[in-house]
């Protein structure tokens, strides 16, 4: 398993074998069919490039999955800790910021009835629009 140098989080094998073949695929579409950067191209300028091209592909999965996430809310998430139903109300969008970016997704909502608060499953949040 491979481990993340920043966050020491620890990514899959075979995650990080996939990884390994889009890091692959994506060195042809930057540097053309030779697949590497021109000879004197400086270390610092390659960072930045695969450093952005990194945060962007964090970004973008964080998205997906919580837009995802948000598009599949079990009925449980709809009743609060003390029992109490809530009616679903449609979606707000919800926008965060990351290391990697702004991530925004759809965020459903609901409407508790009788202590008439605004209810949030994707956290059980009550009455609390979040940051």
């Amino acid at each position: 398993m491979a481990t993340n140098a920043t966050s020491g989080k620890v990514v899959s094998e075979k995650i990080s074998a996939r990884l390994a073949e889009v890091a692959r695929e994506l060195r042809a579409e930057l540097y053309g069919e030779k697949g590497y950067p021109e000879w004197g191209t400086k270390f610092v300028e390659i960072e930045a490039q695969v450093l952005a091209i990194g945060n962007d592909l964090a970004r973008q999965l964080a998205a997906q999955a919580l837009e995802e996430q948000a598009s599949h809310v079990p009925s449980r998430a709809f009743t609060t800790e003390t029992g109490e139903e809530a009616h679903p109300g449609g979606t707000e969008q919800r926008d965060v910021e990351t290391p990697a970016g702004k991530v925004s997704w759809n965020e459903p909502q609901a409407y508790l009835p009788k202590s008439r608060k605004a209810f949030f499953p994707s956290s059980s949040r009550v009455g609390d629009h979040g940051g």
